[in-house]
């Protein structure tokens, strides 16, 4: 009976040592997730591990984009005045840009929330309001 617990605990030490190795890697946190439907359907996730931010998902009309993109550079930028604040970030690719922004309002007595997602290419512009079911982490980010 000794034998087999200490079988059972040579198994099982292993176990709990890889177990907290994982829990020690970061995990992605998804700072900015967008859906739409027109002008044609679009879905772009954003993420964040260990201060690095990526395009996790995006889809545009049924199509996979993100390995047929090349980023170069990522940017954040904020800009507030009285009732309007907005928080965006740009992901630069050789011929444009793709931009999710943040917007929130309270101008002219009405409150406007709006996530947003540009697609600037080639001199062509693309435009798309989230639905209810998108989020934004942006503000949280400082600008860089």
């Amino acid at each position: 009976m000794i034998k087999n617990n200490r079988f059972q605990a040579l198994f099982i030490l292993p176990l709990f040592f890889v177990a907290s190795c994982n829990a020690t890697q970061s995990e992605a946190e998804i700072i900015f997730k967008c859906q739409a439907d027109a002008p044609k359907p679009v879905e772009i996730v954003v993420s964040e591990v260990n201060g690095t931010f990526k395009l996790e998902a995006f889809n545009v009309d049924g199509s996979n984009l993100i390995n047929s993109i090349s980023l170069s550079d990522i940017s954040k930028s904020s800009y507030h005045r009285s009732l309007v604040t907005e928080h965006s970030m740009t992901f630069t690719q050789a011929n444009g840009d793709i931009v999710v922004s943040d917007y929130y309002s309270e101008e002219f007595d009405t409150v406007t929330e709006e996530k947003s997602v540009t697609i600037q290419k080639n001199g062509k512009k693309e435009y798309w309001t989230c639905d209810d079911s998108s989020f934004s982490k942006l503000s949280a980010i400082d600008d860089f």
